[in-house]
C-alpha cells in the first residue's frame, strides 16, 4: 500500500516492501533475525534494530529506541511533510468516518468537490485507514502536501496501525466525537488514553467537543488552560441546535451562544444560522454541529459551509432511509454495540405504525456479545414500542461465518422473553422473506449489522416490490 513514493532509498518497517538501497528500521519486540535477514536479502542498505548482531555482512545499526528511530528517518526523508499541513484531529467513538469526509470537503480546496482524481485518492485513503502504517501515513502527508493543500484531517483511535506514533504528530485542532460508554471496556483507561491525546494539542489551539458526553468533559478538568469550544442538544453548549427537523430532509438552525476567537484572530460573536443537509437522525445534526464549528474556526465562508451540508451524500449504510410503497427502511452500518444502540436512539424521531428490527449477529464480529445486545435491546424496548426482533446469522453471505448455536438461540429467546419476541434465521434471505411477509405500509424496518448486511437493503427492497407485485 502507497509503496509507489518511496524512491530508491525510502525508509521501511515492513521487510516485505525493502528495495535495493532502502532503509528498513526492525520493530519486532522478539529475538528472531528473519525479517532481519529478509531485509538483507531485499537489498536493505541499513537496517536499523534494537538487537545484538554479530555478522559482519550486515548493514546493522543498534539503537535503544527503534520508534524514534523510525519517526526520524521517515521525517527525513518525507521533508517534515506535516509541517507544511494544519492537522486537525479526529477522535471519540462517535461516527468519526463522518466527521473525516466532511472535514475534508469543508477544509479542503474549492476543486476537491468537482474534482474527481482528488476524491479518488481521499476515498482510497478513507478505506484504507485500518491497514495504515505509520510510513503509509507519512507517505499520504507526504502527496497532500506536495499538491499545496492546506488542511489534513486525521482520525485518531487506539485500534489504528499508526496509532502509537500519534505522538510524533503537530496538531493544529482537535475534535472529539464522544465515547460511547457501550464501547468503553474499562473507563479508567478510555479516560487516560483521552488525557493523553488532548496533552498533545498546544495551549493556543481549540478541543472542540461533545457537551453531551461525561466522560469526556471529565477527561478534559485536568487540561485547565486548554481552549475549549463546546457542541450538542443541550442549552450548556457554546454551540447548539434548535429547531430540529429530522423529515425528508434535515433541517436545523446552527446557533453560536458564546463567542468565541478564529484562527486568524477574528471575533466570532454569537449568531444563528438555518441548515438543511441530506442526513438522518439526530447523531447527523451533532455531527454537523462539530463540523461547522471546526470550519467556523478556520474562518471558510459560511455560504461554503452550507453548500457542502447541503449536497453531501454520507458513506453508504449511514443511516440511509428509502421508502417502498409506504414501508420506510432505515440502513445502517453498526460494527460495535455503541453503534447498536445509537441507531436505536435516532429511531426515536421518527414517525411509523410498527417497528421491525434485523440485526446480524455472528461470532465473527469483536462486538457480537450477546449480554451487550440483550441489554440494549432491553434498554430500547419500551421506549421505541419494539415487539419483535429478528436475528440473523447471514451465512448465506459469507460462508466463513459460524451460525448461532442451538445455546446462544435459547439465551436470546430466554433474556428477551418477557419483551418481545425473538426469530433467528441462519439465511439473510430467509430472515428478509420472513420480514416482508409481515410488514405493512406505514412500518419502519431497520437493518443494523456489519459487512455482511452490505445488500440486505437491496435484498429486502427487490423481495418488497416483488410481493407487492403479486398482490396487484
Amino acid at each position: 500500500m502507497f509503496t509507489d513514493n518511496f524512491e530508491k532509498y525510502g525508509v521501511t518497517a515492513d521487510s516485505k516492501k525493502v528495495l535495493p538501497g532502502m532503509v528498513y528500521v526492525d520493530l519486532h519486540e522478539n529475538k528472531s533475525r528473519k525479517e532481519i535477514y529478509h531485509a538483507y536479502n531485499n537489498g536493505a542498505s541499513v537496517i536499523f534494530t534494537t538487537q545484538n548482531i554479530s555478522n559482519p555482512e550486515l548493514p546493522v545499526i543498534k539503537v535503544n529506541n527503534v520508534y524514534e528511530t523510525l519517526l526520524f528517518m521517515l521525517n527525513n526523508h518525507f521533508h517534515n511533510p506535516q509541517n507544511k499541513l494544519k492537522l486537525v484531529a479526529v477522535s471519540g467513538s462517535n461516527d468519526k468516518d463522518i466527521i473525516l469526509d466532511l472535514l475534508y470537503k469543508i477544509l479542503g480546496e474549492k476543486d476537491r468537490m468537482s474534482n474527481p482524481e482528488k476524491e479518488k485518492e481521499f476515498m482510497n485513503y478513507f478505506s484504507s485507514l485500518n491497514k495504515l502504517t505509520i510510513e503509509d501515513m507519512y507517505e499520504h502527508l507526504d502527496k497532500v502536501a506536495a499538491k499545496g493543500e492546506h488542511f489534513m484531517p486525521i482520525i485518531v483511535d487506539y485500534k489504528l496501525k499508526y496509532f502509537r506514533f500519534m505522538k510524533s504528530f503537530e496538531f493544529d485542532c482537535a475534535l472529539i466525537s464522544g465515547v460511547n460508554t457501550l464501547d468503553m471496556g474499562d473507563q479508567t483507561y478510555v479516560l487516560e488514553s483521552i488525557r493523553s491525546f488532548i496533552s498533545q494539542i498546544p495551549e493556543n489551539r481549540p478541543i472542540i467537543v461533545n457537551n453531551d458526553d461525561d466522560i469526556v468533559l471529565k477527561a478534559l478538568e485536568s487540561s485547565k488552560n486548554t481552549i475549549v469550544i463546546t457542541y450538542g442538544l443541550n442549552k450548556k453548549a457554546a454551540v447548539t441546535a434548535t429547531s430540529i427537523d429530522l423529515n425528508q430532509q434535515t433541517t436545523f438552525n446552527f446557533c453560536l451562544q458564546r463567542s468565541f476567537t478564529t484562527n486568524n484572530g477574528n471575533l466570532l460573536e454569537p449568531f444563528e444560522m438555518p441548515i438543511r443537509m441530506n442526513m438522518h437522525g439526530s447523531r447527523s445534526v451533532q455531527n454537523a454541529l462539530a463540523v461547522i464549528t471546526c470550519a467556523l474556526y478556520y474562518d471558510i465562508d459560511i455560504e461554503e459551509i452550507k453548500a457542502v451540508l447541503q449536497s453531501y451524500v454520507s458513506p453508504s449504510r449511514r443511516f440511509q432511509i428509502s421508502n417502498v410503497n409506504g414501508i420506510t427502511i432505515l440502513d445502517n452500518y453498526c460494527s460495535t454495540l455503541g453503534d447498536l444502540d445509537k441507531t436505536l436512539d435516532g429511531l426515536q424521531l421518527l414517525n411509523y405504525n410498527k417497528l421491525g428490527l434485523l440485526i446480524s449477529v455472528n461470532k465473527n464480529e469483536d462486538w457480537q456479545e450477546q449480554e451487550g445486545i440483550i441489554r440494549v435491546l432491553n434498554q430500547w424496548s419500551s421506549i421505541l414500542g419494539l415487539k419483535e426482533v429478528v436475528i440473523c446469522g447471514c451465512v448465506d453471505v459469507d460462508e466463513k461465518i459460524p451460525p448461532l448455536s442451538i445455546n446462544d438461540i435459547r439465551r436470546f429467546k430466554k433474556a428477551l422473553n418477557d419483551l418481545m419476541e425473538v426469530r433467528y434465521f441462519d439465511k439473510l434471505q430467509n430472515a428478509i422473506e420472513y420480514l416482508t411477509g409481515c410488514i405493512k405500509t406505514g412500518d419502519l424496518l431497520t437493518l443494523a449489522g456489519g459487512d455482511e448486511m452490505n445488500k440486505a437493503k437491496a435484498m429486502l427492497e427487490y423481495q418488497l416490490k416483488h410481493v407487492l407485485e403479486n398482490l396487484h
